[in-house]
């Protein structure tokens, strides 16, 4: 079907640029990277998110919608997109009314402050802001807006597959480019007689057109996405022949070619690579996973972008560093089965983090912009906590699943009175804890029944017949009742075959276990006393009923344990499209 739309021009750009060889996959950890390895527990990860997140939304002006240091047209957008993401891989909703009833409010309203849409980049990532509020909180006014958004650039700013092919293109221009324009992103929304095209906007607008192929199935979003990339691979990203990832900044229309002396910010391929993983994963077409492959080993080594112990260092402007993390990320969390980029992955956003909380903290969760570190006098700044909060929660996303048996305890943070710190929620073995339980009260109670069931036969044999002193000596035989097996085998399976959310989640608390029964091992000991002393008086309709209520105590407790166990296990990591979608 690819084949279908894509000229054949493009298989060979696509083959050429992309040097679909073995070193091209080469997935192997660069040796100059240092710090690629934490011990830090997904608990103490997401901690220090929060705490970066708190910083700057205790900062927030309300008539604003943003901190009052935040003079870029990216801050309240990008600001959404972290607060946002973070509820939406925590689980939590502690951003919740920052994003919607304030900031996004204020945008909807059409404040020009946060965005005056001027520039397509802008749009975009206003949509992209949108989408994650969407996704966070299920609120579908949220995706209303992002479509808004989409159609907003569509109309204005992009030429069609089918444009291209006829020359009937949205703004005036002369280009030698004739059909291979389908795709192009104009950059500046505003003046529809600029025709300059930025690759920060046709990365964006990839993502975006993604997301919404992604949550609405759409195929205008999946037809625009896939367009977009084609025009990204044969005009913007390229390979030579040392296989040095080349991305160009500026594409120049009239002459059908990149800009010279332009150089990338990471926001370049940041949302492209973002974009480009969901198209292959909703398409599950090898040629966009072959491009996702092999683009990303080569942007975890720009040399312009990274120190040489593979600190990522990009110093063209803010809010661009994070695109690339949540880029990263988002490959990562789709490709779960590609061990190689997954731990190429892992290794890279592991040493941004260990950087960001070494180098780049300056202490009450506040973080300068470089994660070099350097400046001993450094003051918080919007920018450098939000680049940061792009990293911190990557870091808990891929953090360790399981943390020490320690019982869970909150953690204490000053937090601003709409919000309150996130629950050191551990993700401890509650599936071992509930077999174990389970398992454990089975057998005393199952032994209980048996016993009860033993005395009350050995009476009525007592009745019928004269005591032989030889058969006080002689075990008695028994075979277990079926109701009983049942029950354990029902437990079994409840335990081991649990469906769970796909979203990263933390149980708001470990410790909501049915008070009845508080204990038990009591419970069942007492049960024992009472059927020793029933049967001494010879009650045999009170031992059979005292039979039936340990069966139905029985039942109900490894029912309520299962259930337990179930919706407070720690979900798997989400798998591409076999995942349900917010």
């Amino acid at each position: 079907m690819l084949s279908s739309l894509l000229p054949p021009c493009f298989f060979l750009v696509a083959f050429f640029g992309l040097v679909c060889d073995v070193s091209a996959q080469n997935y192997s950890i660069p040796s100059g990277w240092q710090n690629i390895v934490s011990n830090t527990s997904r608990a103490e990860r997401l901690t220090a998110a929060w705490g970066a997140a708190n910083e700057v939304q205790r900062r927030v002006d309300p008539s604003m919608g943003i901190p009052t240091d935040g003079v870029f047209n990216e801050t309240g957008s990008s600001m959404v997109s972290v607060l946002a993401l973070q509820d939406y891989h925590s689980g939590n909703s502690s951003w919740r009314d920052q994003v919607l009833n304030n900031t996004l409010r204020i945008y909807e309203a059409g404040n020009t402050n946060l965005d005056a849409e001027s520039y397509t980049l802008d749009i975009a990532y206003y949509g992209l802001a949108e989408v994650a509020a969407y996704l966070a909180y299920n609120d579908s006014t949220r995706l209303a807006v992002a479509k808004r958004n989409f159609d907003k650039i569509y109309n204005s700013d992009v030429i069609t597959e089918a444009a291209a092919q006829n020359g009937t293109y949205i703004r005036a221009l002369n280009t030698t480019c004739g059909s291979a324009l389908g795709g192009l992103v104009f950059g500046l929304h505003a003046n529809v007689s600029n025709i300059t095209v930025y690759s920060s906007a046709t990365s964006a607008w990839v993502a975006l057109s993604a997301r919404l192929a992604d949550l609405t199935g759409n195929t205008t979003y999946l037809t625009a996405a896939k367009q977009t990339i084609q025009f990204t691979q044969a005009h913007i990203l390229s390979v030579d022949f040392r296989s040095a990832l080349r991305i160009s900044d500026n594409f120049d229309v009239p002459t059908c070619a990149t800009t010279p002396g332009t150089e990338p910010y990471a926001w370049s391929v940041g949302p492209y690579i973002e974009g480009l993983s969901i198209v292959a994963n909703v398409t599950q077409n090898s040629t966009y996973t072959q491009m996702l492959n092999t683009l990303i080993p080569g942007v975890v080594t720009i040399p312009e972008w990274h120190d040489p112990s593979g600190v990522l260092v990009d110093r063209n402007g803010p809010y661009s560093k994070g695109t690339l993390i949540r880029g990263l990320l988002e490959a990562r969390l789709r490709n779960p089965s590609n061990t190689g980029l997954v731990s190429l992955i892992d290794s890279y956003l592991t040493l941004q983090y260990n950087a960001v909380s070494q180098n780049a903290s300056i202490g009450n969760d506040d973080y300068r912009y470089s994660w070099l570190g350097g400046d001993s006098n450094a003051q918080y700044t919007t920018a450098g906590n939000i680049e940061a909060l792009d990293v911190l929660n990557a870091a808990f996303v891929i953090g360790p699943t399981e943390t020490s048996p320690e019982p869970p305890t909150n953690t204490t943070v000053t937090a601003s009175p709409s919000t309150s710190a996130p629950a050191k929620h551990l993700s401890t073995r509650i599936g071992a804890i509930v077999g174990a339980t389970v398992g454990g009260t089975a057998a005393v109670a199952a032994i209980i029944i048996v016993s009860c069931i033993c005395l009350r036969r050995r009476r009525s044999n007592g009745m019928s017949n004269p005591p032989d002193p030889r058969s006080a000596l002689e075990p008695e035989p028994f075979v277990l009742t079926a109701p009983v097996h049942d029950r354990l085998g029902l437990a079994s399976t409840l335990e081991k075959g649990s469906s769970r959310p796909r979203v990263e989640y933390f149980p708001e608390t470990l410790n909501d276990m049915p008070s009845d029964p508080s204990n038990p091992s009591l419970d069942a000991a007492e049960h024992s006393s009472a059927t020793q002393s029933r049967t001494a008086v010879g009650d045999a309709d009170a031992l059979h009923a005292l039979e039936r209520r340990l069966e139905r105590r029985l039942d109900n407790l490894i029912h309520t344990l299962a259930v337990h166990g179930e919706t407070e296990s720690n979900p798997p990591e989400y798998d591409g499209r076999d995942t349900d979608r917010a």
